[in-house]
């Protein structure tokens, strides 16, 4: 009989709680079981801002998908992010300890951990830590070291901080509903796995998930993670723009992005006539697409030159022959790939995950994409290391030593 296990992704965002089940059966693709949706409350920016409101709405989300799958669910990969996120490239050097020069376990765990040793203000901390490659005596590119010879051994490492409160609100809030987190993992890097061909991430590609209250930007080159950054905007921005110029409310103004937003006005059609209503839902008056495309073009303007300015800083720009794929809500705005692609002259398109074998047929989709992804991760990482249990406690210990200064 094949060996099964059951692999549970939550993506906790400022605009929508996202969780997914998915059977694993060695030998084959992952088959998912179902996904669920609630909207958010008590986030904003990624972030918790009420513990208890959070608690609430995730419980509720993952209570749903328990019925949908018929499995009983009390741990998950989290899928993270937040306007605190931040990362940078470290490197480090050990001497190789065995005598006859054959580089251990150990000789890796020193060298990750040295590498890992970044002076950090009291208020962030190390989220996460990608092996981008190891060298061994001048030699590089080497993927797994254990067994080489070689009498030095050096690490490049991408390191992914975010704020130390931000992480501890987010595990108080599942600890409200005993869900115990598995695995803590940067949002692009679960969502690289639904919708980055191998190709692209190792020749350079941007993947940029446009989320409701913040759009995540990560550069990857050589398989891993280079660069990463988050920006304070997000889709949630373009429904407040439309309801206060409509003068509707943002419930209604989230169905006229949804229904007959347009990314750009030469998308638009003037004769396409949108019934808005006021902030009592009640009188209705008429604007044409024209109009609701100028409003919702502003902003995504102002979003691609921050996306530009972002690139420029990583230094990418003539090293992603993989172009930008786009994920995340925010992604499934009509024509944003053409209108991205054309004003910033790079190869753009939707990152939709495929060959996918689950019981629902819409989840192929740009705003499913991270939860998805992290299946694809939790089934590859089932076993998690001594050096990676290490790694959490000692986030842990940080977390607890910060907290006790801070209210002290």
């Amino acid at each position: 009989m094949k060996k099964r296990n059951i692999v549970v992704c939550l993506d906790a965002g400022s605009s929508k709680i996202k969780a997914a089940i998915a059977e694993l059966n060695y030998g084959e693709d992952i088959h998912i079981l179902g996904i669920t949706t609630e909207d958010s409350q008590g986030l904003r920016k990624g972030n918790i801002i009420d513990i208890d409101t959070a608690a609430k709405v995730i419980d509720e989300c993952l209570h749903k998908l328990e019925r949908l799958a018929g499995k009983e669910i009390d741990s998950a990969l989290l899928g993270y992010s937040g306007s605190s996120i931040s990362t940078l490239n470290n490197r480090a050097v050990v001497a190789v300890g065995n005598p006859n020069y054959e580089i251990s376990s150990e000789d890796k765990s020193r060298v990750l951990q040295s590498a890992r040793n970044v002076a950090l203000p009291m208020d962030r901390c190390v989220v996460q830590t990608i092996e981008r490659q190891y060298v061994v005596d001048g030699y590089d590119g080497v993927k797994d070291p254990i067994g080489m010879v070689g009498s030095r051994l050096e690490t490049e490492v991408t390191i992914v901080i975010a704020a130390t409160a931000a992480i501890q609100n987010m595990y108080r809030c599942t600890g409200k509903i005993d869900l115990q987190i598995e695995r803590l993992v940067y949002n692009p890097i679960l969502a690289a796995e639904a919708v980055l061909l191998p190709a692209e991430k190792e020749m350079g590609v941007v993947l940029i998930d446009i989320g409701g209250g913040t759009t995540d930007i990560a550069y990857f080159e050589g398989g891993n993670l280079l660069h990463a950054s988050v920006l304070p905007v997000g889709g949630d921005y373009i429904t407040r723009d439309l309801a206060i110029v409509l003068k509707t409310s943002l419930e209604h103004a989230v169905k006229i992005k949804e229904e007959d937003g347009v990314a750009g006005p030469d998308q638009a059609s003037e004769e396409n006539i949108i019934k808005v209503q006021n902030l009592r839902g009640k009188e209705v008056r008429e604007v044409s697409q024209q109009v609701i495309a100028d409003i919702i073009n502003a902003r995504v303007v102002e979003l691609m030159e921050m996306i530009y300015t972002e690139l420029k800083h990583f230094g990418c720009l003539e090293q992603m022959p993989g172009g930008i794929v786009l994920t995340g809500g925010g992604a499934q705005l009509t024509g944003i790939d053409d209108i991205m692609e054309k004003n910033l002259d790079i190869t753009v398109r939707l990152g939709i995950p495929e060959n996918l074998r689950g019981v629902q047929s819409d989840i192929n989709r740009p705003e499913y994409a991270t939860v998805i992804g992290g299946l694809i991760y939790a089934g590859s990482n089932l076993e998690i290391s001594y050096d990676n249990k290490q790694r959490v406690n000692g986030l842990f210990n940080k977390i607890n030593y910060w907290l006790k200064e801070f209210f002290a």
